[in-house]
């Protein structure tokens, strides 16, 4: 029979973490808790869906906007070309428009959804903390990540018109 107090215990510990009530360097003997890739790509996804919210207010009021450096150089988008336009009207609710402007906002915004939950389920001990992926799951990542970002370089230089001989 598990020792319900130790049990407990552990998952008071671990919220403690979460919660950043311990001072920094302060471990009490517990292990520090990492966050696995999806809940770092999900966080940025909260993150910029925070931004794409309040972004606007800025524009408007400056008149200041934000290029993308590469395409601003080389005249060449980047495979994230578009994502600030995209966050936005995601924000605002025009799905299509966001679609238009990168496809990729929908994944960053499944995970910023589902980084939630995860996080304060992790937090409260209901589920284990993250485990590092062994190389075989890393290759396979990165497998299905570089072809997304080259579809989705492709997809900015076809909607930009840079597939199109002047």
């Amino acid at each position: 029979m598990p020792d319900l107090h130790l049990q407990d215990s552990r998952r008071d510990e671990s919220a403690a973490y979460y919660l950043g009530l311990y001072p920094a360097g302060d471990h009490r003997g517990a292990d520090l808790r990492t966050f696995s890739v999806p809940e770092r790509v999900g966080g940025f996804g909260l993150l910029v869906g925070v931004g794409a919210a309040l972004w606007p207010a800025f524009t408007d009021h400056t008149g200041v906007g934000l290029p993308c450096p590469l395409r601003a150089v080389t005249g060449v988008p980047c495979p994230v070309c578009g994502m600030t336009t995209a966050a936005v009207a995601l924000v605002r609710g025009q799905a299509g428009a966001a679609f238009s402007a990168n496809p990729m906002i929908f994944g960053l915004a499944a995970l910023a959804v589902a980084v939630g939950p995860l996080v304060v389920l992790r937090a409260t001990g209901v589920l284990k903390p993250p485990e590092p992926w062994p190389a075989a799951r890393r290759r396979w990542a990165e497998r299905l990540i570089w072809p997304l970002a080259l579809a989705s370089w492709l997809f900015q230089l076809h909607r930009l018109g840079i597939d199109r001989a002047s």
